[in-house]
């Protein structure tokens, strides 16, 4: 037995076919090209290449289907101008909601509506998404990436007034904003090494992501900068939460030679940190400083408030909209906005001198925690 829903799509496609004629669908059929195409060619969207061969393939389609284009009321003294917001994920990530959010508030600012459509990897769904864009009186669009990476784009979009946010493509005419993982480690290892660290331990993230590659780089850097050597058994790999941050700092903290200052690739990650020198007894900064990345909202309400990386993703949203907006209006050249925006040291109260002596835990403690780590921990 068919659901109600199923009764309720049917009629409505049965009467969308009587009453309203031919659709978008039915034109790109007859065209034998995508609907995508078929929405930017009547809509006569702003800013995209489209083949004069395709074009007259779609209006002459439209011409003999006898297709007209429904378009919405008009609000005040114009249209409503939209601006899309693709994102892969939108409900893993808190911080990128700041990215989201500001990008509404300035879009807003100009008359625009941010229209956020989250696609999660579906390919299916993007298409939809996509078409769905293309049918409103479009400024450009924001495909924004939860992590940073490298990504290749649907055809239909390359050639549309966009631009990517925590992600990138190697065509050099699509502008992008990315933060900068490794200039922002660079800069919160040389605190440590300003405060007089030299044993710095470093919980990454995962090994196979772009920003945990690129902050390790920032890691070893800082340390060349002032003729250091990296000691690998300093380096361990997490993945951004807090379970492996408190696992590690165990791990770190049982070394023959423990380090004196923990860096992790994420705040999150340094409340592990936070809770495993709680179990080992000792004080944050006062046997171990501890550097966190991200300037999550955990960072400035722990004990004591953590020192971390600010990745801006207010600003990047904002920038990403008035790249869009000012594109439109033919006030900027196409890829004429800063690819890599800085990631600030933020200094609170988890960081100080080392202590003339290596941080131990007490004896009973060490023995207690080496019997429970691998045999490569102990070492």
């Amino acid at each position: 037995m068919p659901r109600r829903s199923d009764n309720v799509n049917k009629a409505s496609k049965e009467q969308g076919r009587t009453s309203r004629g031919p659709t978008m669908i039915d034109v790109a059929r007859r065209a034998g090209v995508s609907q995508a195409s078929v929405s930017l060619v009547l809509n006569d969207t702003g800013g995209v290449r489209v083949a004069d061969a395709t074009r007259q393939k779609v209006r002459e389609a439209a011409e003999e289907l006898g297709y007209r284009i429904w378009r919405r009321s008009p609000v005040g003294s114009g249209s409503i101008r939209t601006i899309g917001l693709l994102v892969d994920d939108i409900g893993s990530n808190p911080l990128s909601l700041n990215a989201v959010e500001a990008a509404r508030e300035r879009a807003w600012k100009d008359g625009c509506v941010l229209v956020v459509l989250p696609i999660h990897g579906d390919k299916d769904l993007e298409r939809c998404a996509i078409d769905l864009l293309m049918a409103q009186r479009l400024v450009g669009i924001v495909y924004q990436s939860y992590f940073t990476q490298e990504l290749t784009l649907p055809k239909v979009l390359r050639t549309a007034n966009i631009i990517l946010l925590n992600c990138y493509t190697r065509d050099p005419n699509v502008p992008f904003i990315i933060p900068g993982h490794a200039d922002g480690a660079r800069g919160a290892v040389a605190a440590l090494l300003d405060a007089g660290h030299r044993r710095i331990g470093f919980i990454n993230g995962k090994s196979s992501v772009e920003a945990s590659r690129h902050r390790l780089e920032g890691y070893r850097k800082a340390h060349e900068d002032r003729g250091l050597a990296v000691d690998p058994e300093l380096i361990r790999d997490g993945d951004f939460t807090i379970g492996p941050g408190e696992r590690e700092t165990t791990v770190l903290m049982a070394l023959r030679k423990p380090p004196t200052a923990i860096f992790c690739a994420s705040d999150r990650t340094a409340v592990g940190c936070y809770e495993a020198l709680k179990t080992l007894g000792l004080s944050v900064p006062g046997d171990v400083s501890v550097i966190g990345f991200d300037d999550d909202p955990l960072a400035s309400i722990v004990t004591p408030p953590l020192s971390t990386v600010r990745v801006p993703h207010a600003r990047m949203g904002e920038i990403a909209v008035e790249y869009l907006l000012g594109r439109a209006a033919g006030e900027r050249a196409a890829g004429s906005v800063t690819s890599r925006i800085a990631c600030d040291y933020v200094a609170r109260e988890s960081v100080a001198a080392p202590r003339r002596r290596a941080p131990r835990a007490e004896a009973g403690t060490r023995r207690r925690v080496r019997a429970e780590l691998p045999l490569e921990a102990g070492k």
